[in-house]
């Protein structure tokens, strides 16, 4: 019998791709292409690389762009017609791009990791797509779309020794200051903490930063961030303003069975939700975080409700939404 064929495009966004590729390869029953939509052109020679130049200079224009745009189509155009197509910001495709991924495929789907308050000319796409899949409620109920929870594939090991209480990792954005505001309690509780967040060098940082609050300017690739949170009992997650939907922290911290403190009021409605192993800040200016919750152990959850959020699920039930 014929293996069915998956189309799968998604830009390298911190390794994310590479994460959901892998899944699809390992717990489908595709044949899986994967296109990188942010992939970067390898100049053939030293004449291309030269024209690019004067384009730049005289024309004001990047001929890059159309070679990789060039090369999407040439894969497309050599990879047959697809029985699924699963689309990542779709909205950075040019138009002959994603209208020819659309028409050598049989059934459609956009996959939203981000929700259209944070980024809007995605809502430009949807009309083209059979289904939207996104984790964010509030899109679900306006948009219509298939709500589909984000998931964990790192899974539980022996622990190596635990040097810290609390860790953040993130990137510098306007939850900085909530940052600050958690750790400056967590320390003046004697809880050990540690972080370390992401900007790129251009970026200035105008808050003053507490030194237990490393800056990167080096991404650390999402396929290997959990490793950061391997010596540390408790992760921190921080939400985006206007977000509804769970980020991937609270599925990590299932799959690496550690607690969590979150600002995401919304987790209480979930079914892995214990008050044991989930502390919610609903005033950020007013933290009082139980002595216990520090103490006690993490809480094991029933092996379904672990394995409902495991990866293999989540590509089980996108390959058939």
């Amino acid at each position: 019998m014929k293996k069915k064929k998956l189309l799968f495009i998604a830009p390298n966004y911190y390794g994310f791709n590479t994460v959901v590729n892998d899944g699809l390869e390992k717990y489908s029953n595709y044949e899986v292409t994967h296109i990188i939509t942010n992939g970067t052109y390898i100049y053939k020679n030293f004449g291309e690389r030269a024209l690019n130049f004067l384009s730049k200079i005289l024309l004001g224009k990047n001929l890059k762009h159309k070679w990789i745009e060039n090369q999407t189509l040439d894969i497309l155009n050599q990879s047959g017609n697809f029985d699924l197509l699963i689309a990542n910001r779709p909205d950075v495709l040019t138009e002959k791009e994603l209208e020819k991924a659309i028409s050598i495929s049989e059934k459609t789907c956009f996959l939203l990791w981000d929700s259209l308050d944070k980024i809007k000319q995605q809502k430009n796409v949807i009309q083209y797509f059979d289904v939207c899949c996104s984790f964010d409620s509030d899109d679900c109920k306006e948009y219509n779309f298939k709500k589909i929870n984000n998931f964990y594939f790192a899974e539980y090991e022996e622990q190596k020794a635990l040097n810290f209480d609390v860790c953040y990792l993130g990137t510098y954005d306007q939850r900085i200051d909530e940052l600050i505001k958690i750790f400056a309690y967590l320390k003046n509780n004697n809880i050990k903490v540690k972080s370390k967040i992401f900007t790129y060098p251009s970026i200035k940082i105008k808050e003053k930063i507490p030194a237990d609050i490393e800056v990167i300017h080096r991404i650390i690739p999402f396929p290997t961030s959990f490793k950061y949170y391997l010596d540390t009992k408790i992760i921190m997650d921080i939400a985006h303003e206007n977000q509804k939907g769970l980020s991937f922290r609270p599925f990590e911290a299932i799959g690496l069975r550690k607690k969590l403190i979150t600002t995401n009021k919304n987790i209480k409605n979930y079914d892995f939700y214990l008050s044991e192993n989930i502390f919610v800040i609903e005033d950020i200016d007013n933290i009082e975080i139980p002595n216990d919750f520090f103490t006690t152990e993490y809480k094991d959850l029933p092996k379904d409700i672990e394995e409902k959020y495991f990866i293999k699920n989540w590509v089980e039930k996108i390959c058939n939404i």
